[in-house]
C-alpha cells in the first residue's frame, strides 16, 4: 500500500525535529522502533469500516447487578452526570442490531476502572476517562470475561467485526478532587497526583493546569483542566501505558483511538505506535490502526497550535479525527451563511491536499465532546454558548431528518473512514442548556440510547452505504473528483480502476442538472439510496433532485492492482504567494483533466516541482502542469502551453514538463 509507506517513512523523517521538544522519550529507541514499523508495513487497512461509536454507559444495559459498583453515589439513572446502567453485557446483546445497520466496527468508550469517589460537581467517571486502573474494567461496565466474549463474538463469522479501544494515555483523574490521580495496575497500588513528587516517583507532570492555549509547552505538559498529566518520558509511566495498551490487544482489540493526542508529545506517539504495530505481528495479527482527538484538526488550519495537527496525522502513526470535515458539514447543513455545496467541495478537496493519507482520517458528524448534528439543526440558539454567532438551524424536526440523512450519505462517500455517533440513526436530539450555557452539549449529548429502531432512514442509508463500503474499492480508497457544483448541489464521483461511485447531493430546492464526465458505462443506474434511476450515455446524465434528496449510483468493478510509480516533474514553476504547481492528466489517479483533482508537486529544487505518482502500468499517460491557488483549485489555473506530455509507464519511470 502506497500511502501506508509514505506514513511509516514519514515517521523517522521527523524525528529530529520531535527530539528538541521538552519531556520526550529516548530517540534513539524511538527511530530503532519506527525502522522496524518501516520494514514490517503493519498499519491495518481500516478503509474498508464502517465505525460505530458506542458510549458505554448509555447504550444498553444487560445486567443491572453491577449498576451501583463501589460506590452507589456514583449511579442514578436520571442523572447524566453519573452512571445510568449501559454495560458490556448490554453492547453483546445489541450486536445484532449493529450487523443489521452493516456496522463492522465498533469504538467504545474506555472500559478501563474509573475513579470511584464523585467530582465537586457531583460528576462520576461514567465516560472512562477518568482512569485509575488500566488492567482492570470498571465494575459498572461488567467483567474481564465479558469483555472477551464481547470481542470473541464480534471477530466471529456470525458478525466480522472489529473492536477499537477508546485510551486515554494523557491523564488519569482530577489532582485536586476525587481521588487525586490515583493510579493502580491490576488492583496494585501505585502513586497519586499529590504525593508524586514527595515519593520521587515522577509519574506526573507538576505544572499546573493549562492557562495560555496557544503555548505549545502547556498544550503538551500541563494538566487538561485538572486531570492529572502523565509525564510519559518516564520509563516507568510508558511502561505501564504499553503494558496496558497490550493487555487490552491480548483481550481481543483491533484498534485503538487515542484520546486526547494533541497533548502529547509527538516522539511518545511515535513510540508507542510503533511499539504496538510491532507487538501485533508478534502475537499473529495483520497489523494495528490509531486514530487521534485532536479537537480542532483541519484541512484549513495551518498556523498556531492546531496546525501541528496535519503533521501528527501525517507523521506521528496515527490518523486522525478530522474535526474540519465535521464543522464544515455541520455549517452546511445548518444553513450558516457562506457555507455552500462549493465550500464542502474545497474542504475535501484540500484535505487530499495536506494530509498524506485522507482516506485514512476519521471523517464524522458528531460525538461525545458537541452537540448531536439533530440538536445543531432543530435548535435555534447556539450549541456552543452564549455569545457565539453561529446559531443553530432551527429547523423542524421532518426536515431536520432529512439534512441529518444528506450529511450521513457523504460521510459515508467520501475519503475517509466513517464513524456513527450512538443514536444519530434514530436522529437523538437534547436542547437542554447545559452549565456552560451550550444547548446539548456534554452531558446531555450522552443521553440513553433513545430506541433500536431498525426502520428509520438514517439506519437504512447507513446500512446500504456500509454493504457499499465493505466490497468497493471506489469508496475504501478511490480518488475524488468533482463533477458538477453549485451552492445547493454538490456531484462527486469515487473511482478505484473500473470500480465507480457516483453521488449526488442537494440541499437546496428541487432541481434537474445535466452532469457530464461520469466514469459510467451506458445504462441504467438504480440508485442505493432512495428509488433514483438514472441512465447514462456516454459518459452524461440528467439527475432529477429534490431538496434534501441524495443519489448513489455504483458500477460494480475490480481494483487496480498493476501501478507503477512515475516521478512527475515541472520545470521553470514560477508561482506566486498562495500558488502551487499540480500535474493533471488522463488516469484517475492524475485528476482526470480536472485542475481540483490534479496532484500537487514538492518544489525539491525551485522552481523545478516533483512528485512520484503512482499510475496505472502498461498505460499510455498524457499530462501536463499546471499552477492554481492552493485555496480555491479553480481560480487563477494556469496551464503548460503547447502539447501534452506523453508517455507509456511499461517505458519510463519519470517524465518531465515546463512551463
Amino acid at each position: 500500500m502506497k500511502k501506508t509507506t509514505i506514513l511509516c517513512t514519514a515517521i523517522l523523517a521527523s524525528l529530529a525535529a520531535s527530539a528538541s521538544m521538552a519531556n520526550v522519550v529516548d530517540t534513539n529507541s524511538v527511530l530503532a522502533s519506527a525502522s522496524q514499523a518501516q520494514a514490517s508495513e503493519t498499519f491495518l487497512d481500516f478503509r474498508q469500516e464502517t465505525i460505530y461509536f458506542v458510549f458505554l454507559d448509555r447504550f444498553s444495559d444487560g445486567d443491572s447487578a453491577n449498576n451501583t459498583g463501589n460506590n452507589p453515589a456514583t449511579y442514578d439513572p436520571n442523572n447524566l452526570k453519573k452512571y445510568v446502567g449501559g454495560d458490556i453485557r448490554g453492547l453483546i446483546n445489541k450486536l445484532p442490531y449493529l450487523k443489521s445497520m452493516g456496522v463492522t466496527a465498533i469504538w467504545i468508550t474506555p472500559p478501563v476502572d474509573n475513579a470511584d469517589n464523585t467530582d465537586k460537581h457531583g460528576g462520576a467517571g461514567y465516560h472512562g476517562y477518568w482512569g485509575r486502573d488500566f488492567f482492570r474494567v470498571d465494575e459498572h461496565l461488567g467483567t474481564m470475561d465479558d469483555f472477551k466474549e464481547l470481542t470473541a463474538k464480534m471477530h466471529s463469522s456470525e458478525y466480522n467485526m472489529k473492536m477499537v479501544l477508546d485510551y486515554a494515555p494523557n491523564h488519569s483523574s482530577g489532582n485536586d478532587e476525587n481521588e487525586y490521580g490515583a493510579l493502580y495496575r491490576d488492583g496494585q497500588y501505585i502513586t497519586n497526583y499529590q504525593t508524586d513528587v514527595a515519593a520521587g516517583t515522577d509519574w506526573y507532570h507538576h505544572n499546573g493546569g493549562v492557562t495560555d492555549w496557544t503555548d505549545w509547552n502547556q498544550v503538551r505538559n500541563y494538566n487538561l483542566f485538572n486531570l492529572s498529566d502523565f509525564n510519559q518520558a518516564n520509563p516507568a509511566v510508558y511502561k505501564y501505558l504499553l503494558d496496558g495498551s497490550k493487555f487490552w490487544i491480548d483481550a481481543g482489540v483491533d484498534a485503538i483511538r487515542i484520546d486526547a493526542i494533541k497533548h502529547m508529545d509527538k516522539a511518545f506517539i511515535q513510540k508507542w505506535t510503533t511499539d504496538i504495530y510491532d507487538y501485533s505481528k508478534t502475537i499473529g495479527r495483520e497489523g494495528f490502526y490509531f486514530f487521534g482527538e485532536w479537537f480542532g484538526a483541519s484541512a484549513n488550519t495551518t498556523e498556531g497550535i492546531d496546525g501541528y495537527a496535519i503533521d501528527y496525522a501525517n507523521t506521528s502513526g496515527s490518523a486522525l479525527l478530522d474535526f474540519g470535515y465535521r464543522d464544515t458539514m455541520e455549517r452546511l447543513l445548518t444553513n450558516r451563511p457562506g457555507n455552500t455545496m462549493q465550500t464542502l467541495n474545497d474542504y475535501l478537496v484540500k484535505r487530499s491536499n495536506v494530509f498524506s493519507s485522507d482516506d485514512w482520517q476519521v471523517v464524522f458528524l458528531d460525538n461525545h465532546d458537541m452537540a448531536r448534528i439533530s440538536t445543531a439543526l432543530r435548535s435555534n440558539a447556539s450549541t456552543f454558548g452564549p455569545g457565539n454567532s453561529e446559531q443553530g438551524g432551527n429547523q423542524s424536526a421532518d426536515f431536520a431528518k432529512k439534512r441529518v440523512e444528506l450529511g450521513l450519505v457523504v460521510t459515508m462517500t467520501v475519503r475517509g473512514i466513517p464513524a456513527i455517533y450512538y443514536g444519530t440513526e434514530q436522529y437523538a436530539a437534547n436542547f437542554t442548556t447545559n452549565a456552560f450555557g451550550q444547548v446539548g452539549s456534554d452531558p446531555y449529548n450522552r443521553e440513553k440510547m433513545p430506541s433500536f429502531d431498525e426502520t428509520t432512514e438514517a439506519f437504512g442509508i447507513i446500512k446500504a452505504l456500509a454493504d457499499l463500503r465493505k466490497v468497493s474499492p471506489a469508496i475504501q480508497k478511490g480518488s475524488y473528483t468533482q463533477r458538477w457544483v453549485n451552492d445547493d448541489i454538490l456531484v462527486y464521483e469515487r473511482k478505484s480502476g473500473n470500480d465507480v461511485v457516483v453521488v449526488a447531493v442537494n440541499k437546496g430546492n428541487n432541481q434537474s442538472i445535466n452532469v457530464a464526465n461520469l466514469g459510467l458505462a451506458n445504462g441504467s443506474y438504480t440508485s442505493l439510496v432512495g428509488s433514483d434511476v438514472v441512465s447514462v450515455t456516454s459518459g452524461a446524465a440528467t439527475l432529477h433532485l429534490d431538496q434534501n434528496e441524495s443519489i448513489v449510483l455504483h458500477a460494480k468493478g475490480s481494483d487496480e492492482t498493476n501501478l507503477v510509480d512515475v516521478t512527475f516533474t515541472c520545470n521553470n514553476g514560477q508561482t506566486s504567494f498562495g500558488q502551487s504547481v499540480y500535474a493533471v492528466g488522463n488516469q484517475t489517479q492524475l485528476g482526470s483533466w480536472l485542475p481540483a483533482g490534479a496532484i500537487k508537486l514538492t518544489p525539491t529544487n525551485y522552481p523545478s516541482w516533483q512528485a512520484t505518482i503512482s499510475v496505472p502500468s502498461a498505460a499510455n499517460i498524457e499530462w501536463k502542469c499546471l499552477k492554481r491557488s492552493e485555496a480555491n483549485p479553480t481560480a487563477s489555473v494556469e496551464w503548460q502551453s503547447g502539447a501534452n506530455n506523453t508517455f507509456n509507464s511499461s517505458q519510463v519511470t519519470s517524465s518531465t514538463g515546463a512551463f
